[in-house]
């Protein structure tokens, strides 16, 4: 990543020394001084062969891996910074370099090795835990990937430097890059970096393919072109002697048009010139015209890295010219008649002490640059920038796949698309183009429906889903019981399985405020409603009727199961122990079940599905699997009747007469459906409910969130309703209303109060409202802003 990003070469005389050890460290010091590191590291191996002491040799290697590093060469500049290390193991600033460079070659391990022994070295230095926290940085991030898809763009690609891609403006299919493989302009060799001097390529993806004939004799091959049934990738072609010079071109940037061209180049165009400039062309023909460089700053200062503003009115830029925060910075230049204003540096939100680079805005004013010193992973990282209602620039990291611990720089995006291409030298530590794409969020419900007694699966279950955007679906579970949905962001869904012979269960997920794919897994078990259902946890002080609050809590759950099967009719059946009279059991056993009874009642469900009944001790429990499993001293199939509880020790007596303590309800029919009178039993020995005060939900002005309870007959309210002193109410159609219950600000404080409500055992959604009118959840969310 070293070509173009020094802004300034220094020339250095020539000096002759005399080839010992020493010497060539000397020569190998000019030529790092002037930052030409490719020559500065040959000087430095010979120095090192013939070094003899190893106090020579460690300092040599030390040089010689700092050469390497400054061109990328970090897998060889971690094996010279160890060569360092064993001549002399107290190096602590080798150490240092070799766990940043192993960082860099993402060999995490070995750099958390070098940092801890950099901190034992120097306790009182503070870079060591820096490097530990950045590993832990990069671990966490690296384990929590973005949502980008990252692959090479191998059809761009070559065992040289391939970087800096960008668009022909809005073209997708044409591209240009810069490169360092072989061109008809590579035969000079950078002293920088050892490798070619860098050119502009173009590629193409079309259906158009040119081939060369064979030779026939003496005649010359042609070149035909023929169209094909498929779209690929050209070869990468280099553009004419006008843009491609002996010297270095890349970083290239284009109007939103695609006909005028600004690129990088270290050519010189005048006696004082040094560096690089900005250079632009314009579209002519089949080709580009003549080459022109931007008056942007004096001959001795050096730019590049253009990037134009979608208007054409704004020119961003790399610089390391005076005025800067440090290192090289960001810059942009405002449109003057037709030329450019006086740079106008992007300030300390942007720039840093390090280095800022390769500069790209979006149509949207976004700012993408990359930088060494921003909170990263390592070398340079590509962050985002946007202004703020204050006019501040917001600074985030793209985070990982899109940044590695090696350099990544060079992005551009398609226009209005969240894709694109980058420069990464993650693979091998060489400049490569890679492709990304932001992946949508994907969301979906893996279910299976089980016999909640057998545990086997169950096939041909019908699953309705109920969306909480009106919509319902029905699906069926496969052999293996299985069953699967994709989800739609910001929605509320309830699963409810349903079949022969079982109570319906359900499952209730929610896709609201979830900005990452997830994929739900769901288990609905049916109940066999054919045998008698234990109810847990239904508990009395001794001699009492009275429910306990825990006992409460648990028919709760039974309001739900019966909301949920609407059509069943059930026995609540009280059991006792063999303790006390028949008769006085019998009592007490039938006024145990009525208050079971009562509070369903006053929970809203109909007294006509609710049949109380006492059994006193006639009908002592048979032991099942289960709790044969969970007492040694029952086995399946005792009866927990006086003369097998007798011969019991006196502690396995009170557990079986624990186990015959007990409330269950018995499925009587299927096929319920409520009467005139099925909302109240008359009688006074029943509670009345109070009575809920409705209100109209169009009075309700602006944005707000409401829970829904149900959707119901215009002719008839429901019972369930009377839970709330306030509800309201809005068309739903012209037979149906709407009732909701709360008005909220907040979504989160309407999802707390859905999940209270549904606790209870009634289906509830939140809903988004403007004026009375339903609206979705991203609606209410932009009006909000």
């Amino acid at each position: 990543m070293r070509i173009l990003r020094s802004a300034l070469l220094i020339g250095a005389a020539s000096v002759l020394f005399a080839c010992s050890s020493k010497s060539f460290l000397k020569r190998g010091d000019v030529y790092y001084q002037s930052e030409r590191y490719h020559l500065a590291g040959q000087m430095y191996a010979k120095a090192y062969k013939k070094a003899r002491d190893k106090e020579m040799k460690s300092l040599t290697a030390f040089k010689f891996a700092s050469s390497l590093a400054e061109i990328n060469g970090t897998k060889k500049a971690a094996s010279w910074y160890r060569k360092a290390i064993m001549n002399r193991d107290t190096f602590s600033d080798a150490v240092l370099l070799l766990a940043q460079t192993e960082l860099k070659n993402n060999n995490l391990e070995e750099a958390e090795e070098n940092f801890i022994e950099y901190q034992d070295l120097m306790p009182a230095r503070e870079e060591g835990e820096k490097g530990l926290k950045q590993l832990d940085l990069i671990r966490n991030w690296m384990a929590h990937p973005t949502r980008y898809k990252v692959e090479e763009a191998k059809k761009f690609n070559s065992s040289a430097s391939d970087f800096a891609p960008v668009y022909v403006g809005q073209d997708t299919n044409v591209i240009l890059f810069a490169s360092t493989r072989k061109g008809k302009n590579t035969e000079k060799i950078d002293g920088i970096t050892g490798a070619n001097y860098s050119n502009i390529f173009e590629i193409h993806y079309s259906n158009q393919i040119t081939r060369k004939s064979r030779k026939k004799g003496k005649k010359k091959s042609k070149a035909r072109t023929y169209t094909s049934d498929s779209y690929k990738w050209s070869r990468p072609n280099m553009l004419s002697d006008t843009i491609n010079s002996r010297f270095h071109e890349g970083a290239i940037a284009f109007n939103s048009e695609g006909n005028e061209m600004y690129f990088t180049s270290s050519r010189k165009m005048g006696r004082n010139q040094l560096g690089t400039k900005i250079y632009s062309a314009k579209k002519v023909d089949d080709g580009w015209g003549d080459v022109m460089l931007l008056d942007l700053v004096p001959d001795s200062l050096s730019v590049g890295h253009p990037s134009l503003s979608a208007d054409g009115q704004k020119l961003y830029f790399a610089s390391d010219m005076p005025g800067g925060v440090g290192g090289t910075d960001i810059w942009v230049a405002k449109k003057e008649g037709s030329g450019w204003g006086e740079p106008i540096n992007l300030g300390r939100q942007i720039n840093t002490p390090g280095d800022e680079l390769y500069p790209f805005v979006r149509e949207d004013g976004t700012l993408f640059f990359s930088s060494d010193t921003h909170t990263g992973m390592g070398g340079l990282d590509i962050f985002r920038a946007q202004k703020t209602k204050m006019g501040k620039w917001e600074v985030t990291n793209m985070l990982y796949p899109l940044n590695s611990t090696a350099d990544d720089f060079g992005i551009v995006f398609q226009t209005g698309m969240e894709k694109g291409m980058f420069t990464s030298s993650r693979r091998k530590g060489n400049d490569d183009i890679y492709r990304f794409e932001l992946m949508p969020i994907i969301f979906t419900y893996n279910g299976i429906v089980k016999n909640s007694d057998t545990g086997a699966p169950l096939q041909g279950v019908i699953i309705n889903v109920i969306s909480s955007k009106g919509e319902q679906k029905k699906i069926m579970s496969d052999p293996k019981g299985r069953f699967n949905l994709k989800l739609d962001a910001g929605t509320e869904y309830i699963f409810v399985a349903g079949h022969d012979s079982f109570l319906n269960a359900k499952d209730q997920v929610s896709t609201v405020n979830l900005e990452e794919s997830k994929t739900f897994t769901g288990l609905l078990e049916l109940k066999p409603f054919e045998k008698p259902i234990e109810l847990p946890n239904i508990l009395y002080d001794f001699g009492s009727w009275e429910l306990r609050e825990v006992s409460k809590t648990a028919l709760d759950g039974l309001v739900e199961t019966l909301n949920d099967n609407p059509n069943i009719t059930i026995e609540l059946g009280s059991h006792t122990d063999l303790v006390g009279s028949e008769k006085s059991n019998q009592e007490l056993s039938q006024k145990r079940a009525q208050s079971v009874v009562d509070y369903l009642i006053e929970k809203g469900i109909y007294w006509d599905r609710l049949e109380a009944k006492g059994y006193g001790e006639s009908s002592p429990k048979i032991v099942g699997e289960q709790l044969a499993e969970e007492y040694e001293f029952l086995n399946e199939g005792d009866i927990l009747e006086e003369a097998f509880i007798s011969k019991l020790s006196t502690r396995d007596q009170e557990v079986a007469n624990q186990i015959n303590r007990r409330t269950e309800f018995q499925v009587l029919s299927t096929d319920y459906k409520p009467g005139p009178n099925s909302k109240r039993k008359p009688g006074a020995e029943h509670q009345k409910l109070r009575k809920t005060l409705i209100k109209d939900l169009s009075t309700i002005d602006g944005v707000f969130y409401t829970v829904q309870l149900g959707i119901f007959d215009k002719s008839d309210v429901p019972a369930m309703l009377e839970q709330f002193p306030v509800v309201f109410r809005s068309e739903a159609d012209s037979k149906s209303y709407r009732y909701t219950f709360g008005i909220f600000d907040q979504y989160g404080e309407a999802r707390a109060e859905a999940q209270k409500i549904s606790g209870k055992g009634i289906k509830a959604f939140v809903i988004a409202y403007n004026n009375g009118k339903k609206i979705t959840f991203e609606e209410a969310k932009k009006l909000k802003q």
